[in-house]
């Protein structure tokens, strides 16, 4: 019962977080499944870390596909060729179950994370709406 309240509150964030919010969640959520690969390792459960590290694999792939490299410019560029060289090395880690390649791709992502979260609270309040509601406003025309 817990769990399933633990899982409609995390939704319900989910569904009403501003884009910027939703990043940041992302980078949480890379870094989470990062610790748990590494501790599965640690444990030798090759298959719990296989499925934790293609879940940040997942998320890396969601930030990289979210870049808008018009707007952007330099920055998402950089961002980009950042993601996929994370990209690479969570796949190289995973093949060869290496918490020291995990180790580095945690740093940059936590590196990330707090980068943004400054980010964060320097941008004026400005409240958009989700990419969630925009995908159901767009399928209701």
């Amino acid at each position: 019962m817990q769990n399933q309240h633990n899982q409609n509150y995390f939704e319900q964030s989910v569904y009403t977080a501003s884009p910027a919010k939703l990043v940041e969640m992302l980078y949480g959520g890379a870094l989470s499944f990062i610790e748990q690969a590494k501790n599965a390792i640690a444990e030798k459960d090759y298959i719990t870390a296989n499925t934790k590290i293609v879940r940040a694999e997942d998320i890396i792939v969601e930030l990289n596909i979210s870049l808008d490299l018009e707007k952007g410019q330099v920055i998402a560029t950089n961002l980009r060729d950042l993601y996929n060289y994370l990209y690479k090395r969570l796949l190289e880690a995973n093949s060869k179950k290496d918490t020291k390649i995990l180790d580095e791709v945690y740093r940059f992502v936590k590196e990330l994370k707090d980068i943004w979260s400054e980010v964060m609270k320097k941008e004026p309040r400005n409240p958009q709406e989700s990419p969630v509601d925009r995908k159901i406003l767009d399928l209701s025309r």
